[in-house]
């Protein structure tokens, strides 16, 4: 099976572009993935929850969605 996509609109200083991450769901909750990264058969995934009720399909069996919610994703210079 194909992995569900999350797709949403971002402002940075001014420019709009449209933000397109990995989605995950684990039950009730849904996660947008980050960033991950392999160590040799384990993969390691930096996961921010989001709120389910905030997804739309974009078509009725697609498996891409659209986020009307805030997200803020971190920044590696922040850390």
């Amino acid at each position: 099976m194909k992995p569900y996509k999350l797709r949403s609109m971002s402002v940075e200083n001014g420019v709009r572009t449209c933000v397109e991450l990995p989605l995950e769901f684990e039950g009730e909750r849904a996660f947008v993935i980050w960033d991950s990264v392999r160590l040799g058969s384990y993969k390691f995934k930096a996961r921010l929850e989001i709120d389910p009720h905030l997804l739309q399909k974009t078509q009725p069996n697609a498996l891409e969605f659209l986020y009307s919610g805030h997200l803020e994703l971190p920044r590696p210079q922040n850390n």
